[in-house]
């Protein structure tokens, strides 16, 4: 009986589905190279945006006083995501939704007491500036502000300090997450007409931008700790002695700290981890790959729209720990006393879930947190001066939000105490923030993804002061 026939090689089936496997392996392993390039470019861009940005102010601030004017005026642009867009006639809006126009300081203008403003040094742009692929353009804005707090026997008229400020647009952006532009302001006084009693403590900065980080830490925590893996959400509706939980009991808010996200040294700077901070909020589909921070539409029990009150604990809301996040800057140390001067901005990347193409809408709140006697903490919520039907949150929408990777919004505020004074922040008193979708019938979607502490996705607030800061 002859041997049977021995079996060499591969089926045409066989080949062509180990040629299958190996392509989607290689799909796979192009997806992830292309998300880490993708993650290290907007790292790089971020830097370089704040290079270019601190290197201008430094440059002017070494100008003569008398120099630090536009040698033209600016004409607005009619594209709001132009800083000139805020420019109308001789007058420059401080505010991102153009509101608080203050008068442009440039060569040629009116000087009180007589005369024009001449020698005028800087130019307002737009002009290039580059770092290694990173390319972009410089505005330049310079204005006349008012000082408050001088009497006007010393400090006559309405030309008491010039305000500078410098915007930066970058000319392109990583696929799929636009950055606006970005500005840095300061504040310069004639050294010529200040007085004794008016100048800056030892130390001082005259910079007016303090900026805090969101970050995915309790602020039980007096820094960041790294991120080492997904977890469950964070409860934030407590304080910051309860600490981590999560569920429903109360916890600790999240750190908001004073140092941006650095590079996670356990990984290679082209391939920075993203993580799940709510495992326990899942999308319906693809529920594995979702990233940073879902929130979920608020139910709106009792027919409901709108903003969820800042402080929850008489809504029937299920799951209230998933629908608003809380965030706590350090308590202010001893020996400081920092007046907020009522402007900010809130920088947030975020997305639609699942790639879903449709409106959004938030509710950031501003906020002071102080104890008690008994030790419980009090909330109290900054006034919005710009829209008097959200007096106590800033409302953000967009007719198309960010959708299919991270893109980066801005959220102008512009705000003042509840009873119209300025915010102090004494010893003690921590800085609050807090974030929820909007809810409303008309909106469509689940809810909406939030990312932050991450290198690529800096989200993080921006308060203009001229007081001397701590050192948290």
């Amino acid at each position: 009986m002859p041997a049977r026939r021995r079996q060499h090689g591969f089926t045409v089936v066989e080949a062509m589905v180990a040629g299958l496997i190996l392509v989607i392996g290689g799909l796979a392993v192009l997806t992830a190279v292309d998300t880490a390039a993708r993650s290290t470019y907007r790292a790089e861009q971020s830097q370089v945006r704040v290079n270019a940005l601190q290197e201008e102010l430094e440059r002017i601030r070494e100008l003569p006083f008398s120099r630090v004017a536009l040698t033209g005026l600016p004409t607005h642009a009619t594209d709001q995501k132009n800083p000139d867009w805020r420019v109308s006639g001789g007058n420059f809006a401080l505010s991102r939704s153009g509101t608080d126009m203050r008068p442009i300081v440039y060569q040629g203008s009116a000087l009180q007491g007589g005369g024009t403003v001449s020698g005028a040094a800087v130019s307002h742009g737009p002009t290039t500036f580059s770092s290694g692929d990173v390319s972009g353009t410089m505005y330049r804005y310079v204005v006349w502000l008012n000082d408050d707090t001088c009497p006007e026997s010393l400090c006559p008229g309405a030309q008491d300090k010039k305000r500078v400020i410098v915007a930066a647009m970058l000319d392109s952006t990583a696929s799929g997450g636009e950055r606006v532009y970005q500005e840095a302001h300061a504040d310069l006084t004639d050294p010529d007409a200040q007085r004794v009693d008016n100048a800056l403590p030892p130390g001082e900065d005259d910079d007016s931008a303090w900026q805090f980080w969101l970050t995915d830490t309790p602020c039980d925590q007096s820094a960041r700790q790294p991120i080492v893996a997904d977890h469950l959400a964070h409860n934030t509706l407590g304080t910051c002695g309860d600490g981590l939980e999560t569920g429903d009991s109360a916890g600790a808010p999240d750190l908001m700290f004073t140092e941006a996200p650095p590079l996670d040294p356990g990984h290679p700077a082209d391939n920075q981890p993203l993580y799940d901070y709510a495992t326990d909020v899942e999308p319906n589909v693809n529920p594995g790959d979702d990233r940073g921070l879902q929130m979920p539409v608020p139910s709106g029990l009792l027919g409901q729209t709108g903003c969820l009150p800042l402080d929850l604990g008489g809504l029937l809301e299920g799951n209230k720990q998933w629908k608003v996040h809380h965030w706590l800057s350090p308590a202010i140390p001893n020996g400081h006393d920092i007046l907020l001067d009522g402007r900010g901005t809130l920088s947030l990347w975020t997305q639609t879930i699942n790639g879903a193409v449709h409106p959004g809408k938030i509710c950031v709140y501003l906020f002071t947190r102080q104890l008690n006697i008994l030790g419980v903490p009090v909330d109290t919520p900054v006034a919005n001066l710009d829209d008097l039907l959200a007096a106590d949150h800033f409302p953000y929408s967009e007719a198309s939000w960010p959708s299919g990777d991270w893109g980066e919004i801005e959220i102008p505020m512009h705000f003042a105490a509840a009873n119209g004074g300025a915010i102090h922040l004494l010893p003690g008193t921590r800085l609050g923030l807090a974030v929820a979708v909007h809810r409303d019938g008309t909106l469509p979607g689940d809810g909406l993804q939030f990312n932050y502490d991450t290198p690529s996705f800096d989200s993080r607030l921006e308060l203009e002061t001229s007081s001397l800061l701590p050192a948290f």
